[in-house]
């Protein structure tokens, strides 16, 4: 815990990480505040985002590059899997298929140049 406060005095966007449960509140206690819910997750995300990186960047300093690349790969677009699995559970097949299609476009344009 001391050295997720140090990283998070290091670092200002993971300040952000107090709208995670916010969003949760949000959602709980106004369910017709679409826009409001949607901001705060969006906010919430970020630091997440961050956290998940720093993460996986340091178990792939200690495992050698292979398992670090493999856990980059995968772990690197968890946040569209949690994305779709959250669109599927609610029938939005549409939405599913642009996430796929889009994570496809950015991984082909920004990791193979």
């Amino acid at each position: 815990m001391k050295l997720l406060l140090q990283e998070i005095r290091r670092n200002p966007l993971l300040w952000l990480l107090v709208f995670a449960p916010a969003a949760l509140v949000a959602e709980k206690f106004n369910h017709e505040a679409h826009t409001l819910h949607f901001i705060l997750s969006v906010l919430a995300i970020l630091p997440l985002a961050v956290l998940l990186s720093h993460a996986t960047e340091s178990v792939a300093a200690k495992t050698g590059d292979s398992v670090g690349g493999l856990l980059n790969a995968t772990l690197g677009n968890l946040t569209e899997l949690v994305i779709a699995i959250a669109a599927l559970q609610a029938g939005q097949y549409t939405l599913v298929k642009a996430s796929v299609a889009g994570a496809i476009v950015t991984n082909s344009l920004f990791m193979l140049g």
